[in-house]
């Protein structure tokens, strides 16, 4: 990967096998976008409902010549997701 990412973790303890989901779909962005400045994703737990679980927030900040994408994607309020799950629908909004 040439692009530098830089992964944060906020809330939450930091996960390996996540961390290397996140650089794993990073990675196809340098394929979709060509040239990236930068890349920087934060994890964070947004919050724990005793019925509904854990609610998570992926942001995605990709610096790109001449422009930025942001992305902020919660958790689906109507189902319980997994961070994988939070992370991989916020990728693919921001592709």
């Amino acid at each position: 990967m040439q692009m530098p990412l830089q992964l944060t973790f906020r809330r939450l303890a930091h996960s390996d096998a996540l961390a290397e989901h996140i650089r794993r779909r990073a990675e196809k962005f340098e394929h979709v976008f060509g040239r990236i400045i930068s890349c920087h994703v934060v994890v964070e737990l947004a919050g724990h409902h005793h019925h509904h679980g854990d609610r998570y927030r992926v942001s995605i900040n990709l610096g790109l010549p001449g422009h930025e994408i942001l992305v902020n994607h919660p958790s689906d309020e109507r189902n319980v997701e997994t961070v994988h799950a939070t992370t991989d629908r916020a990728f693919d909004e921001a592709a």
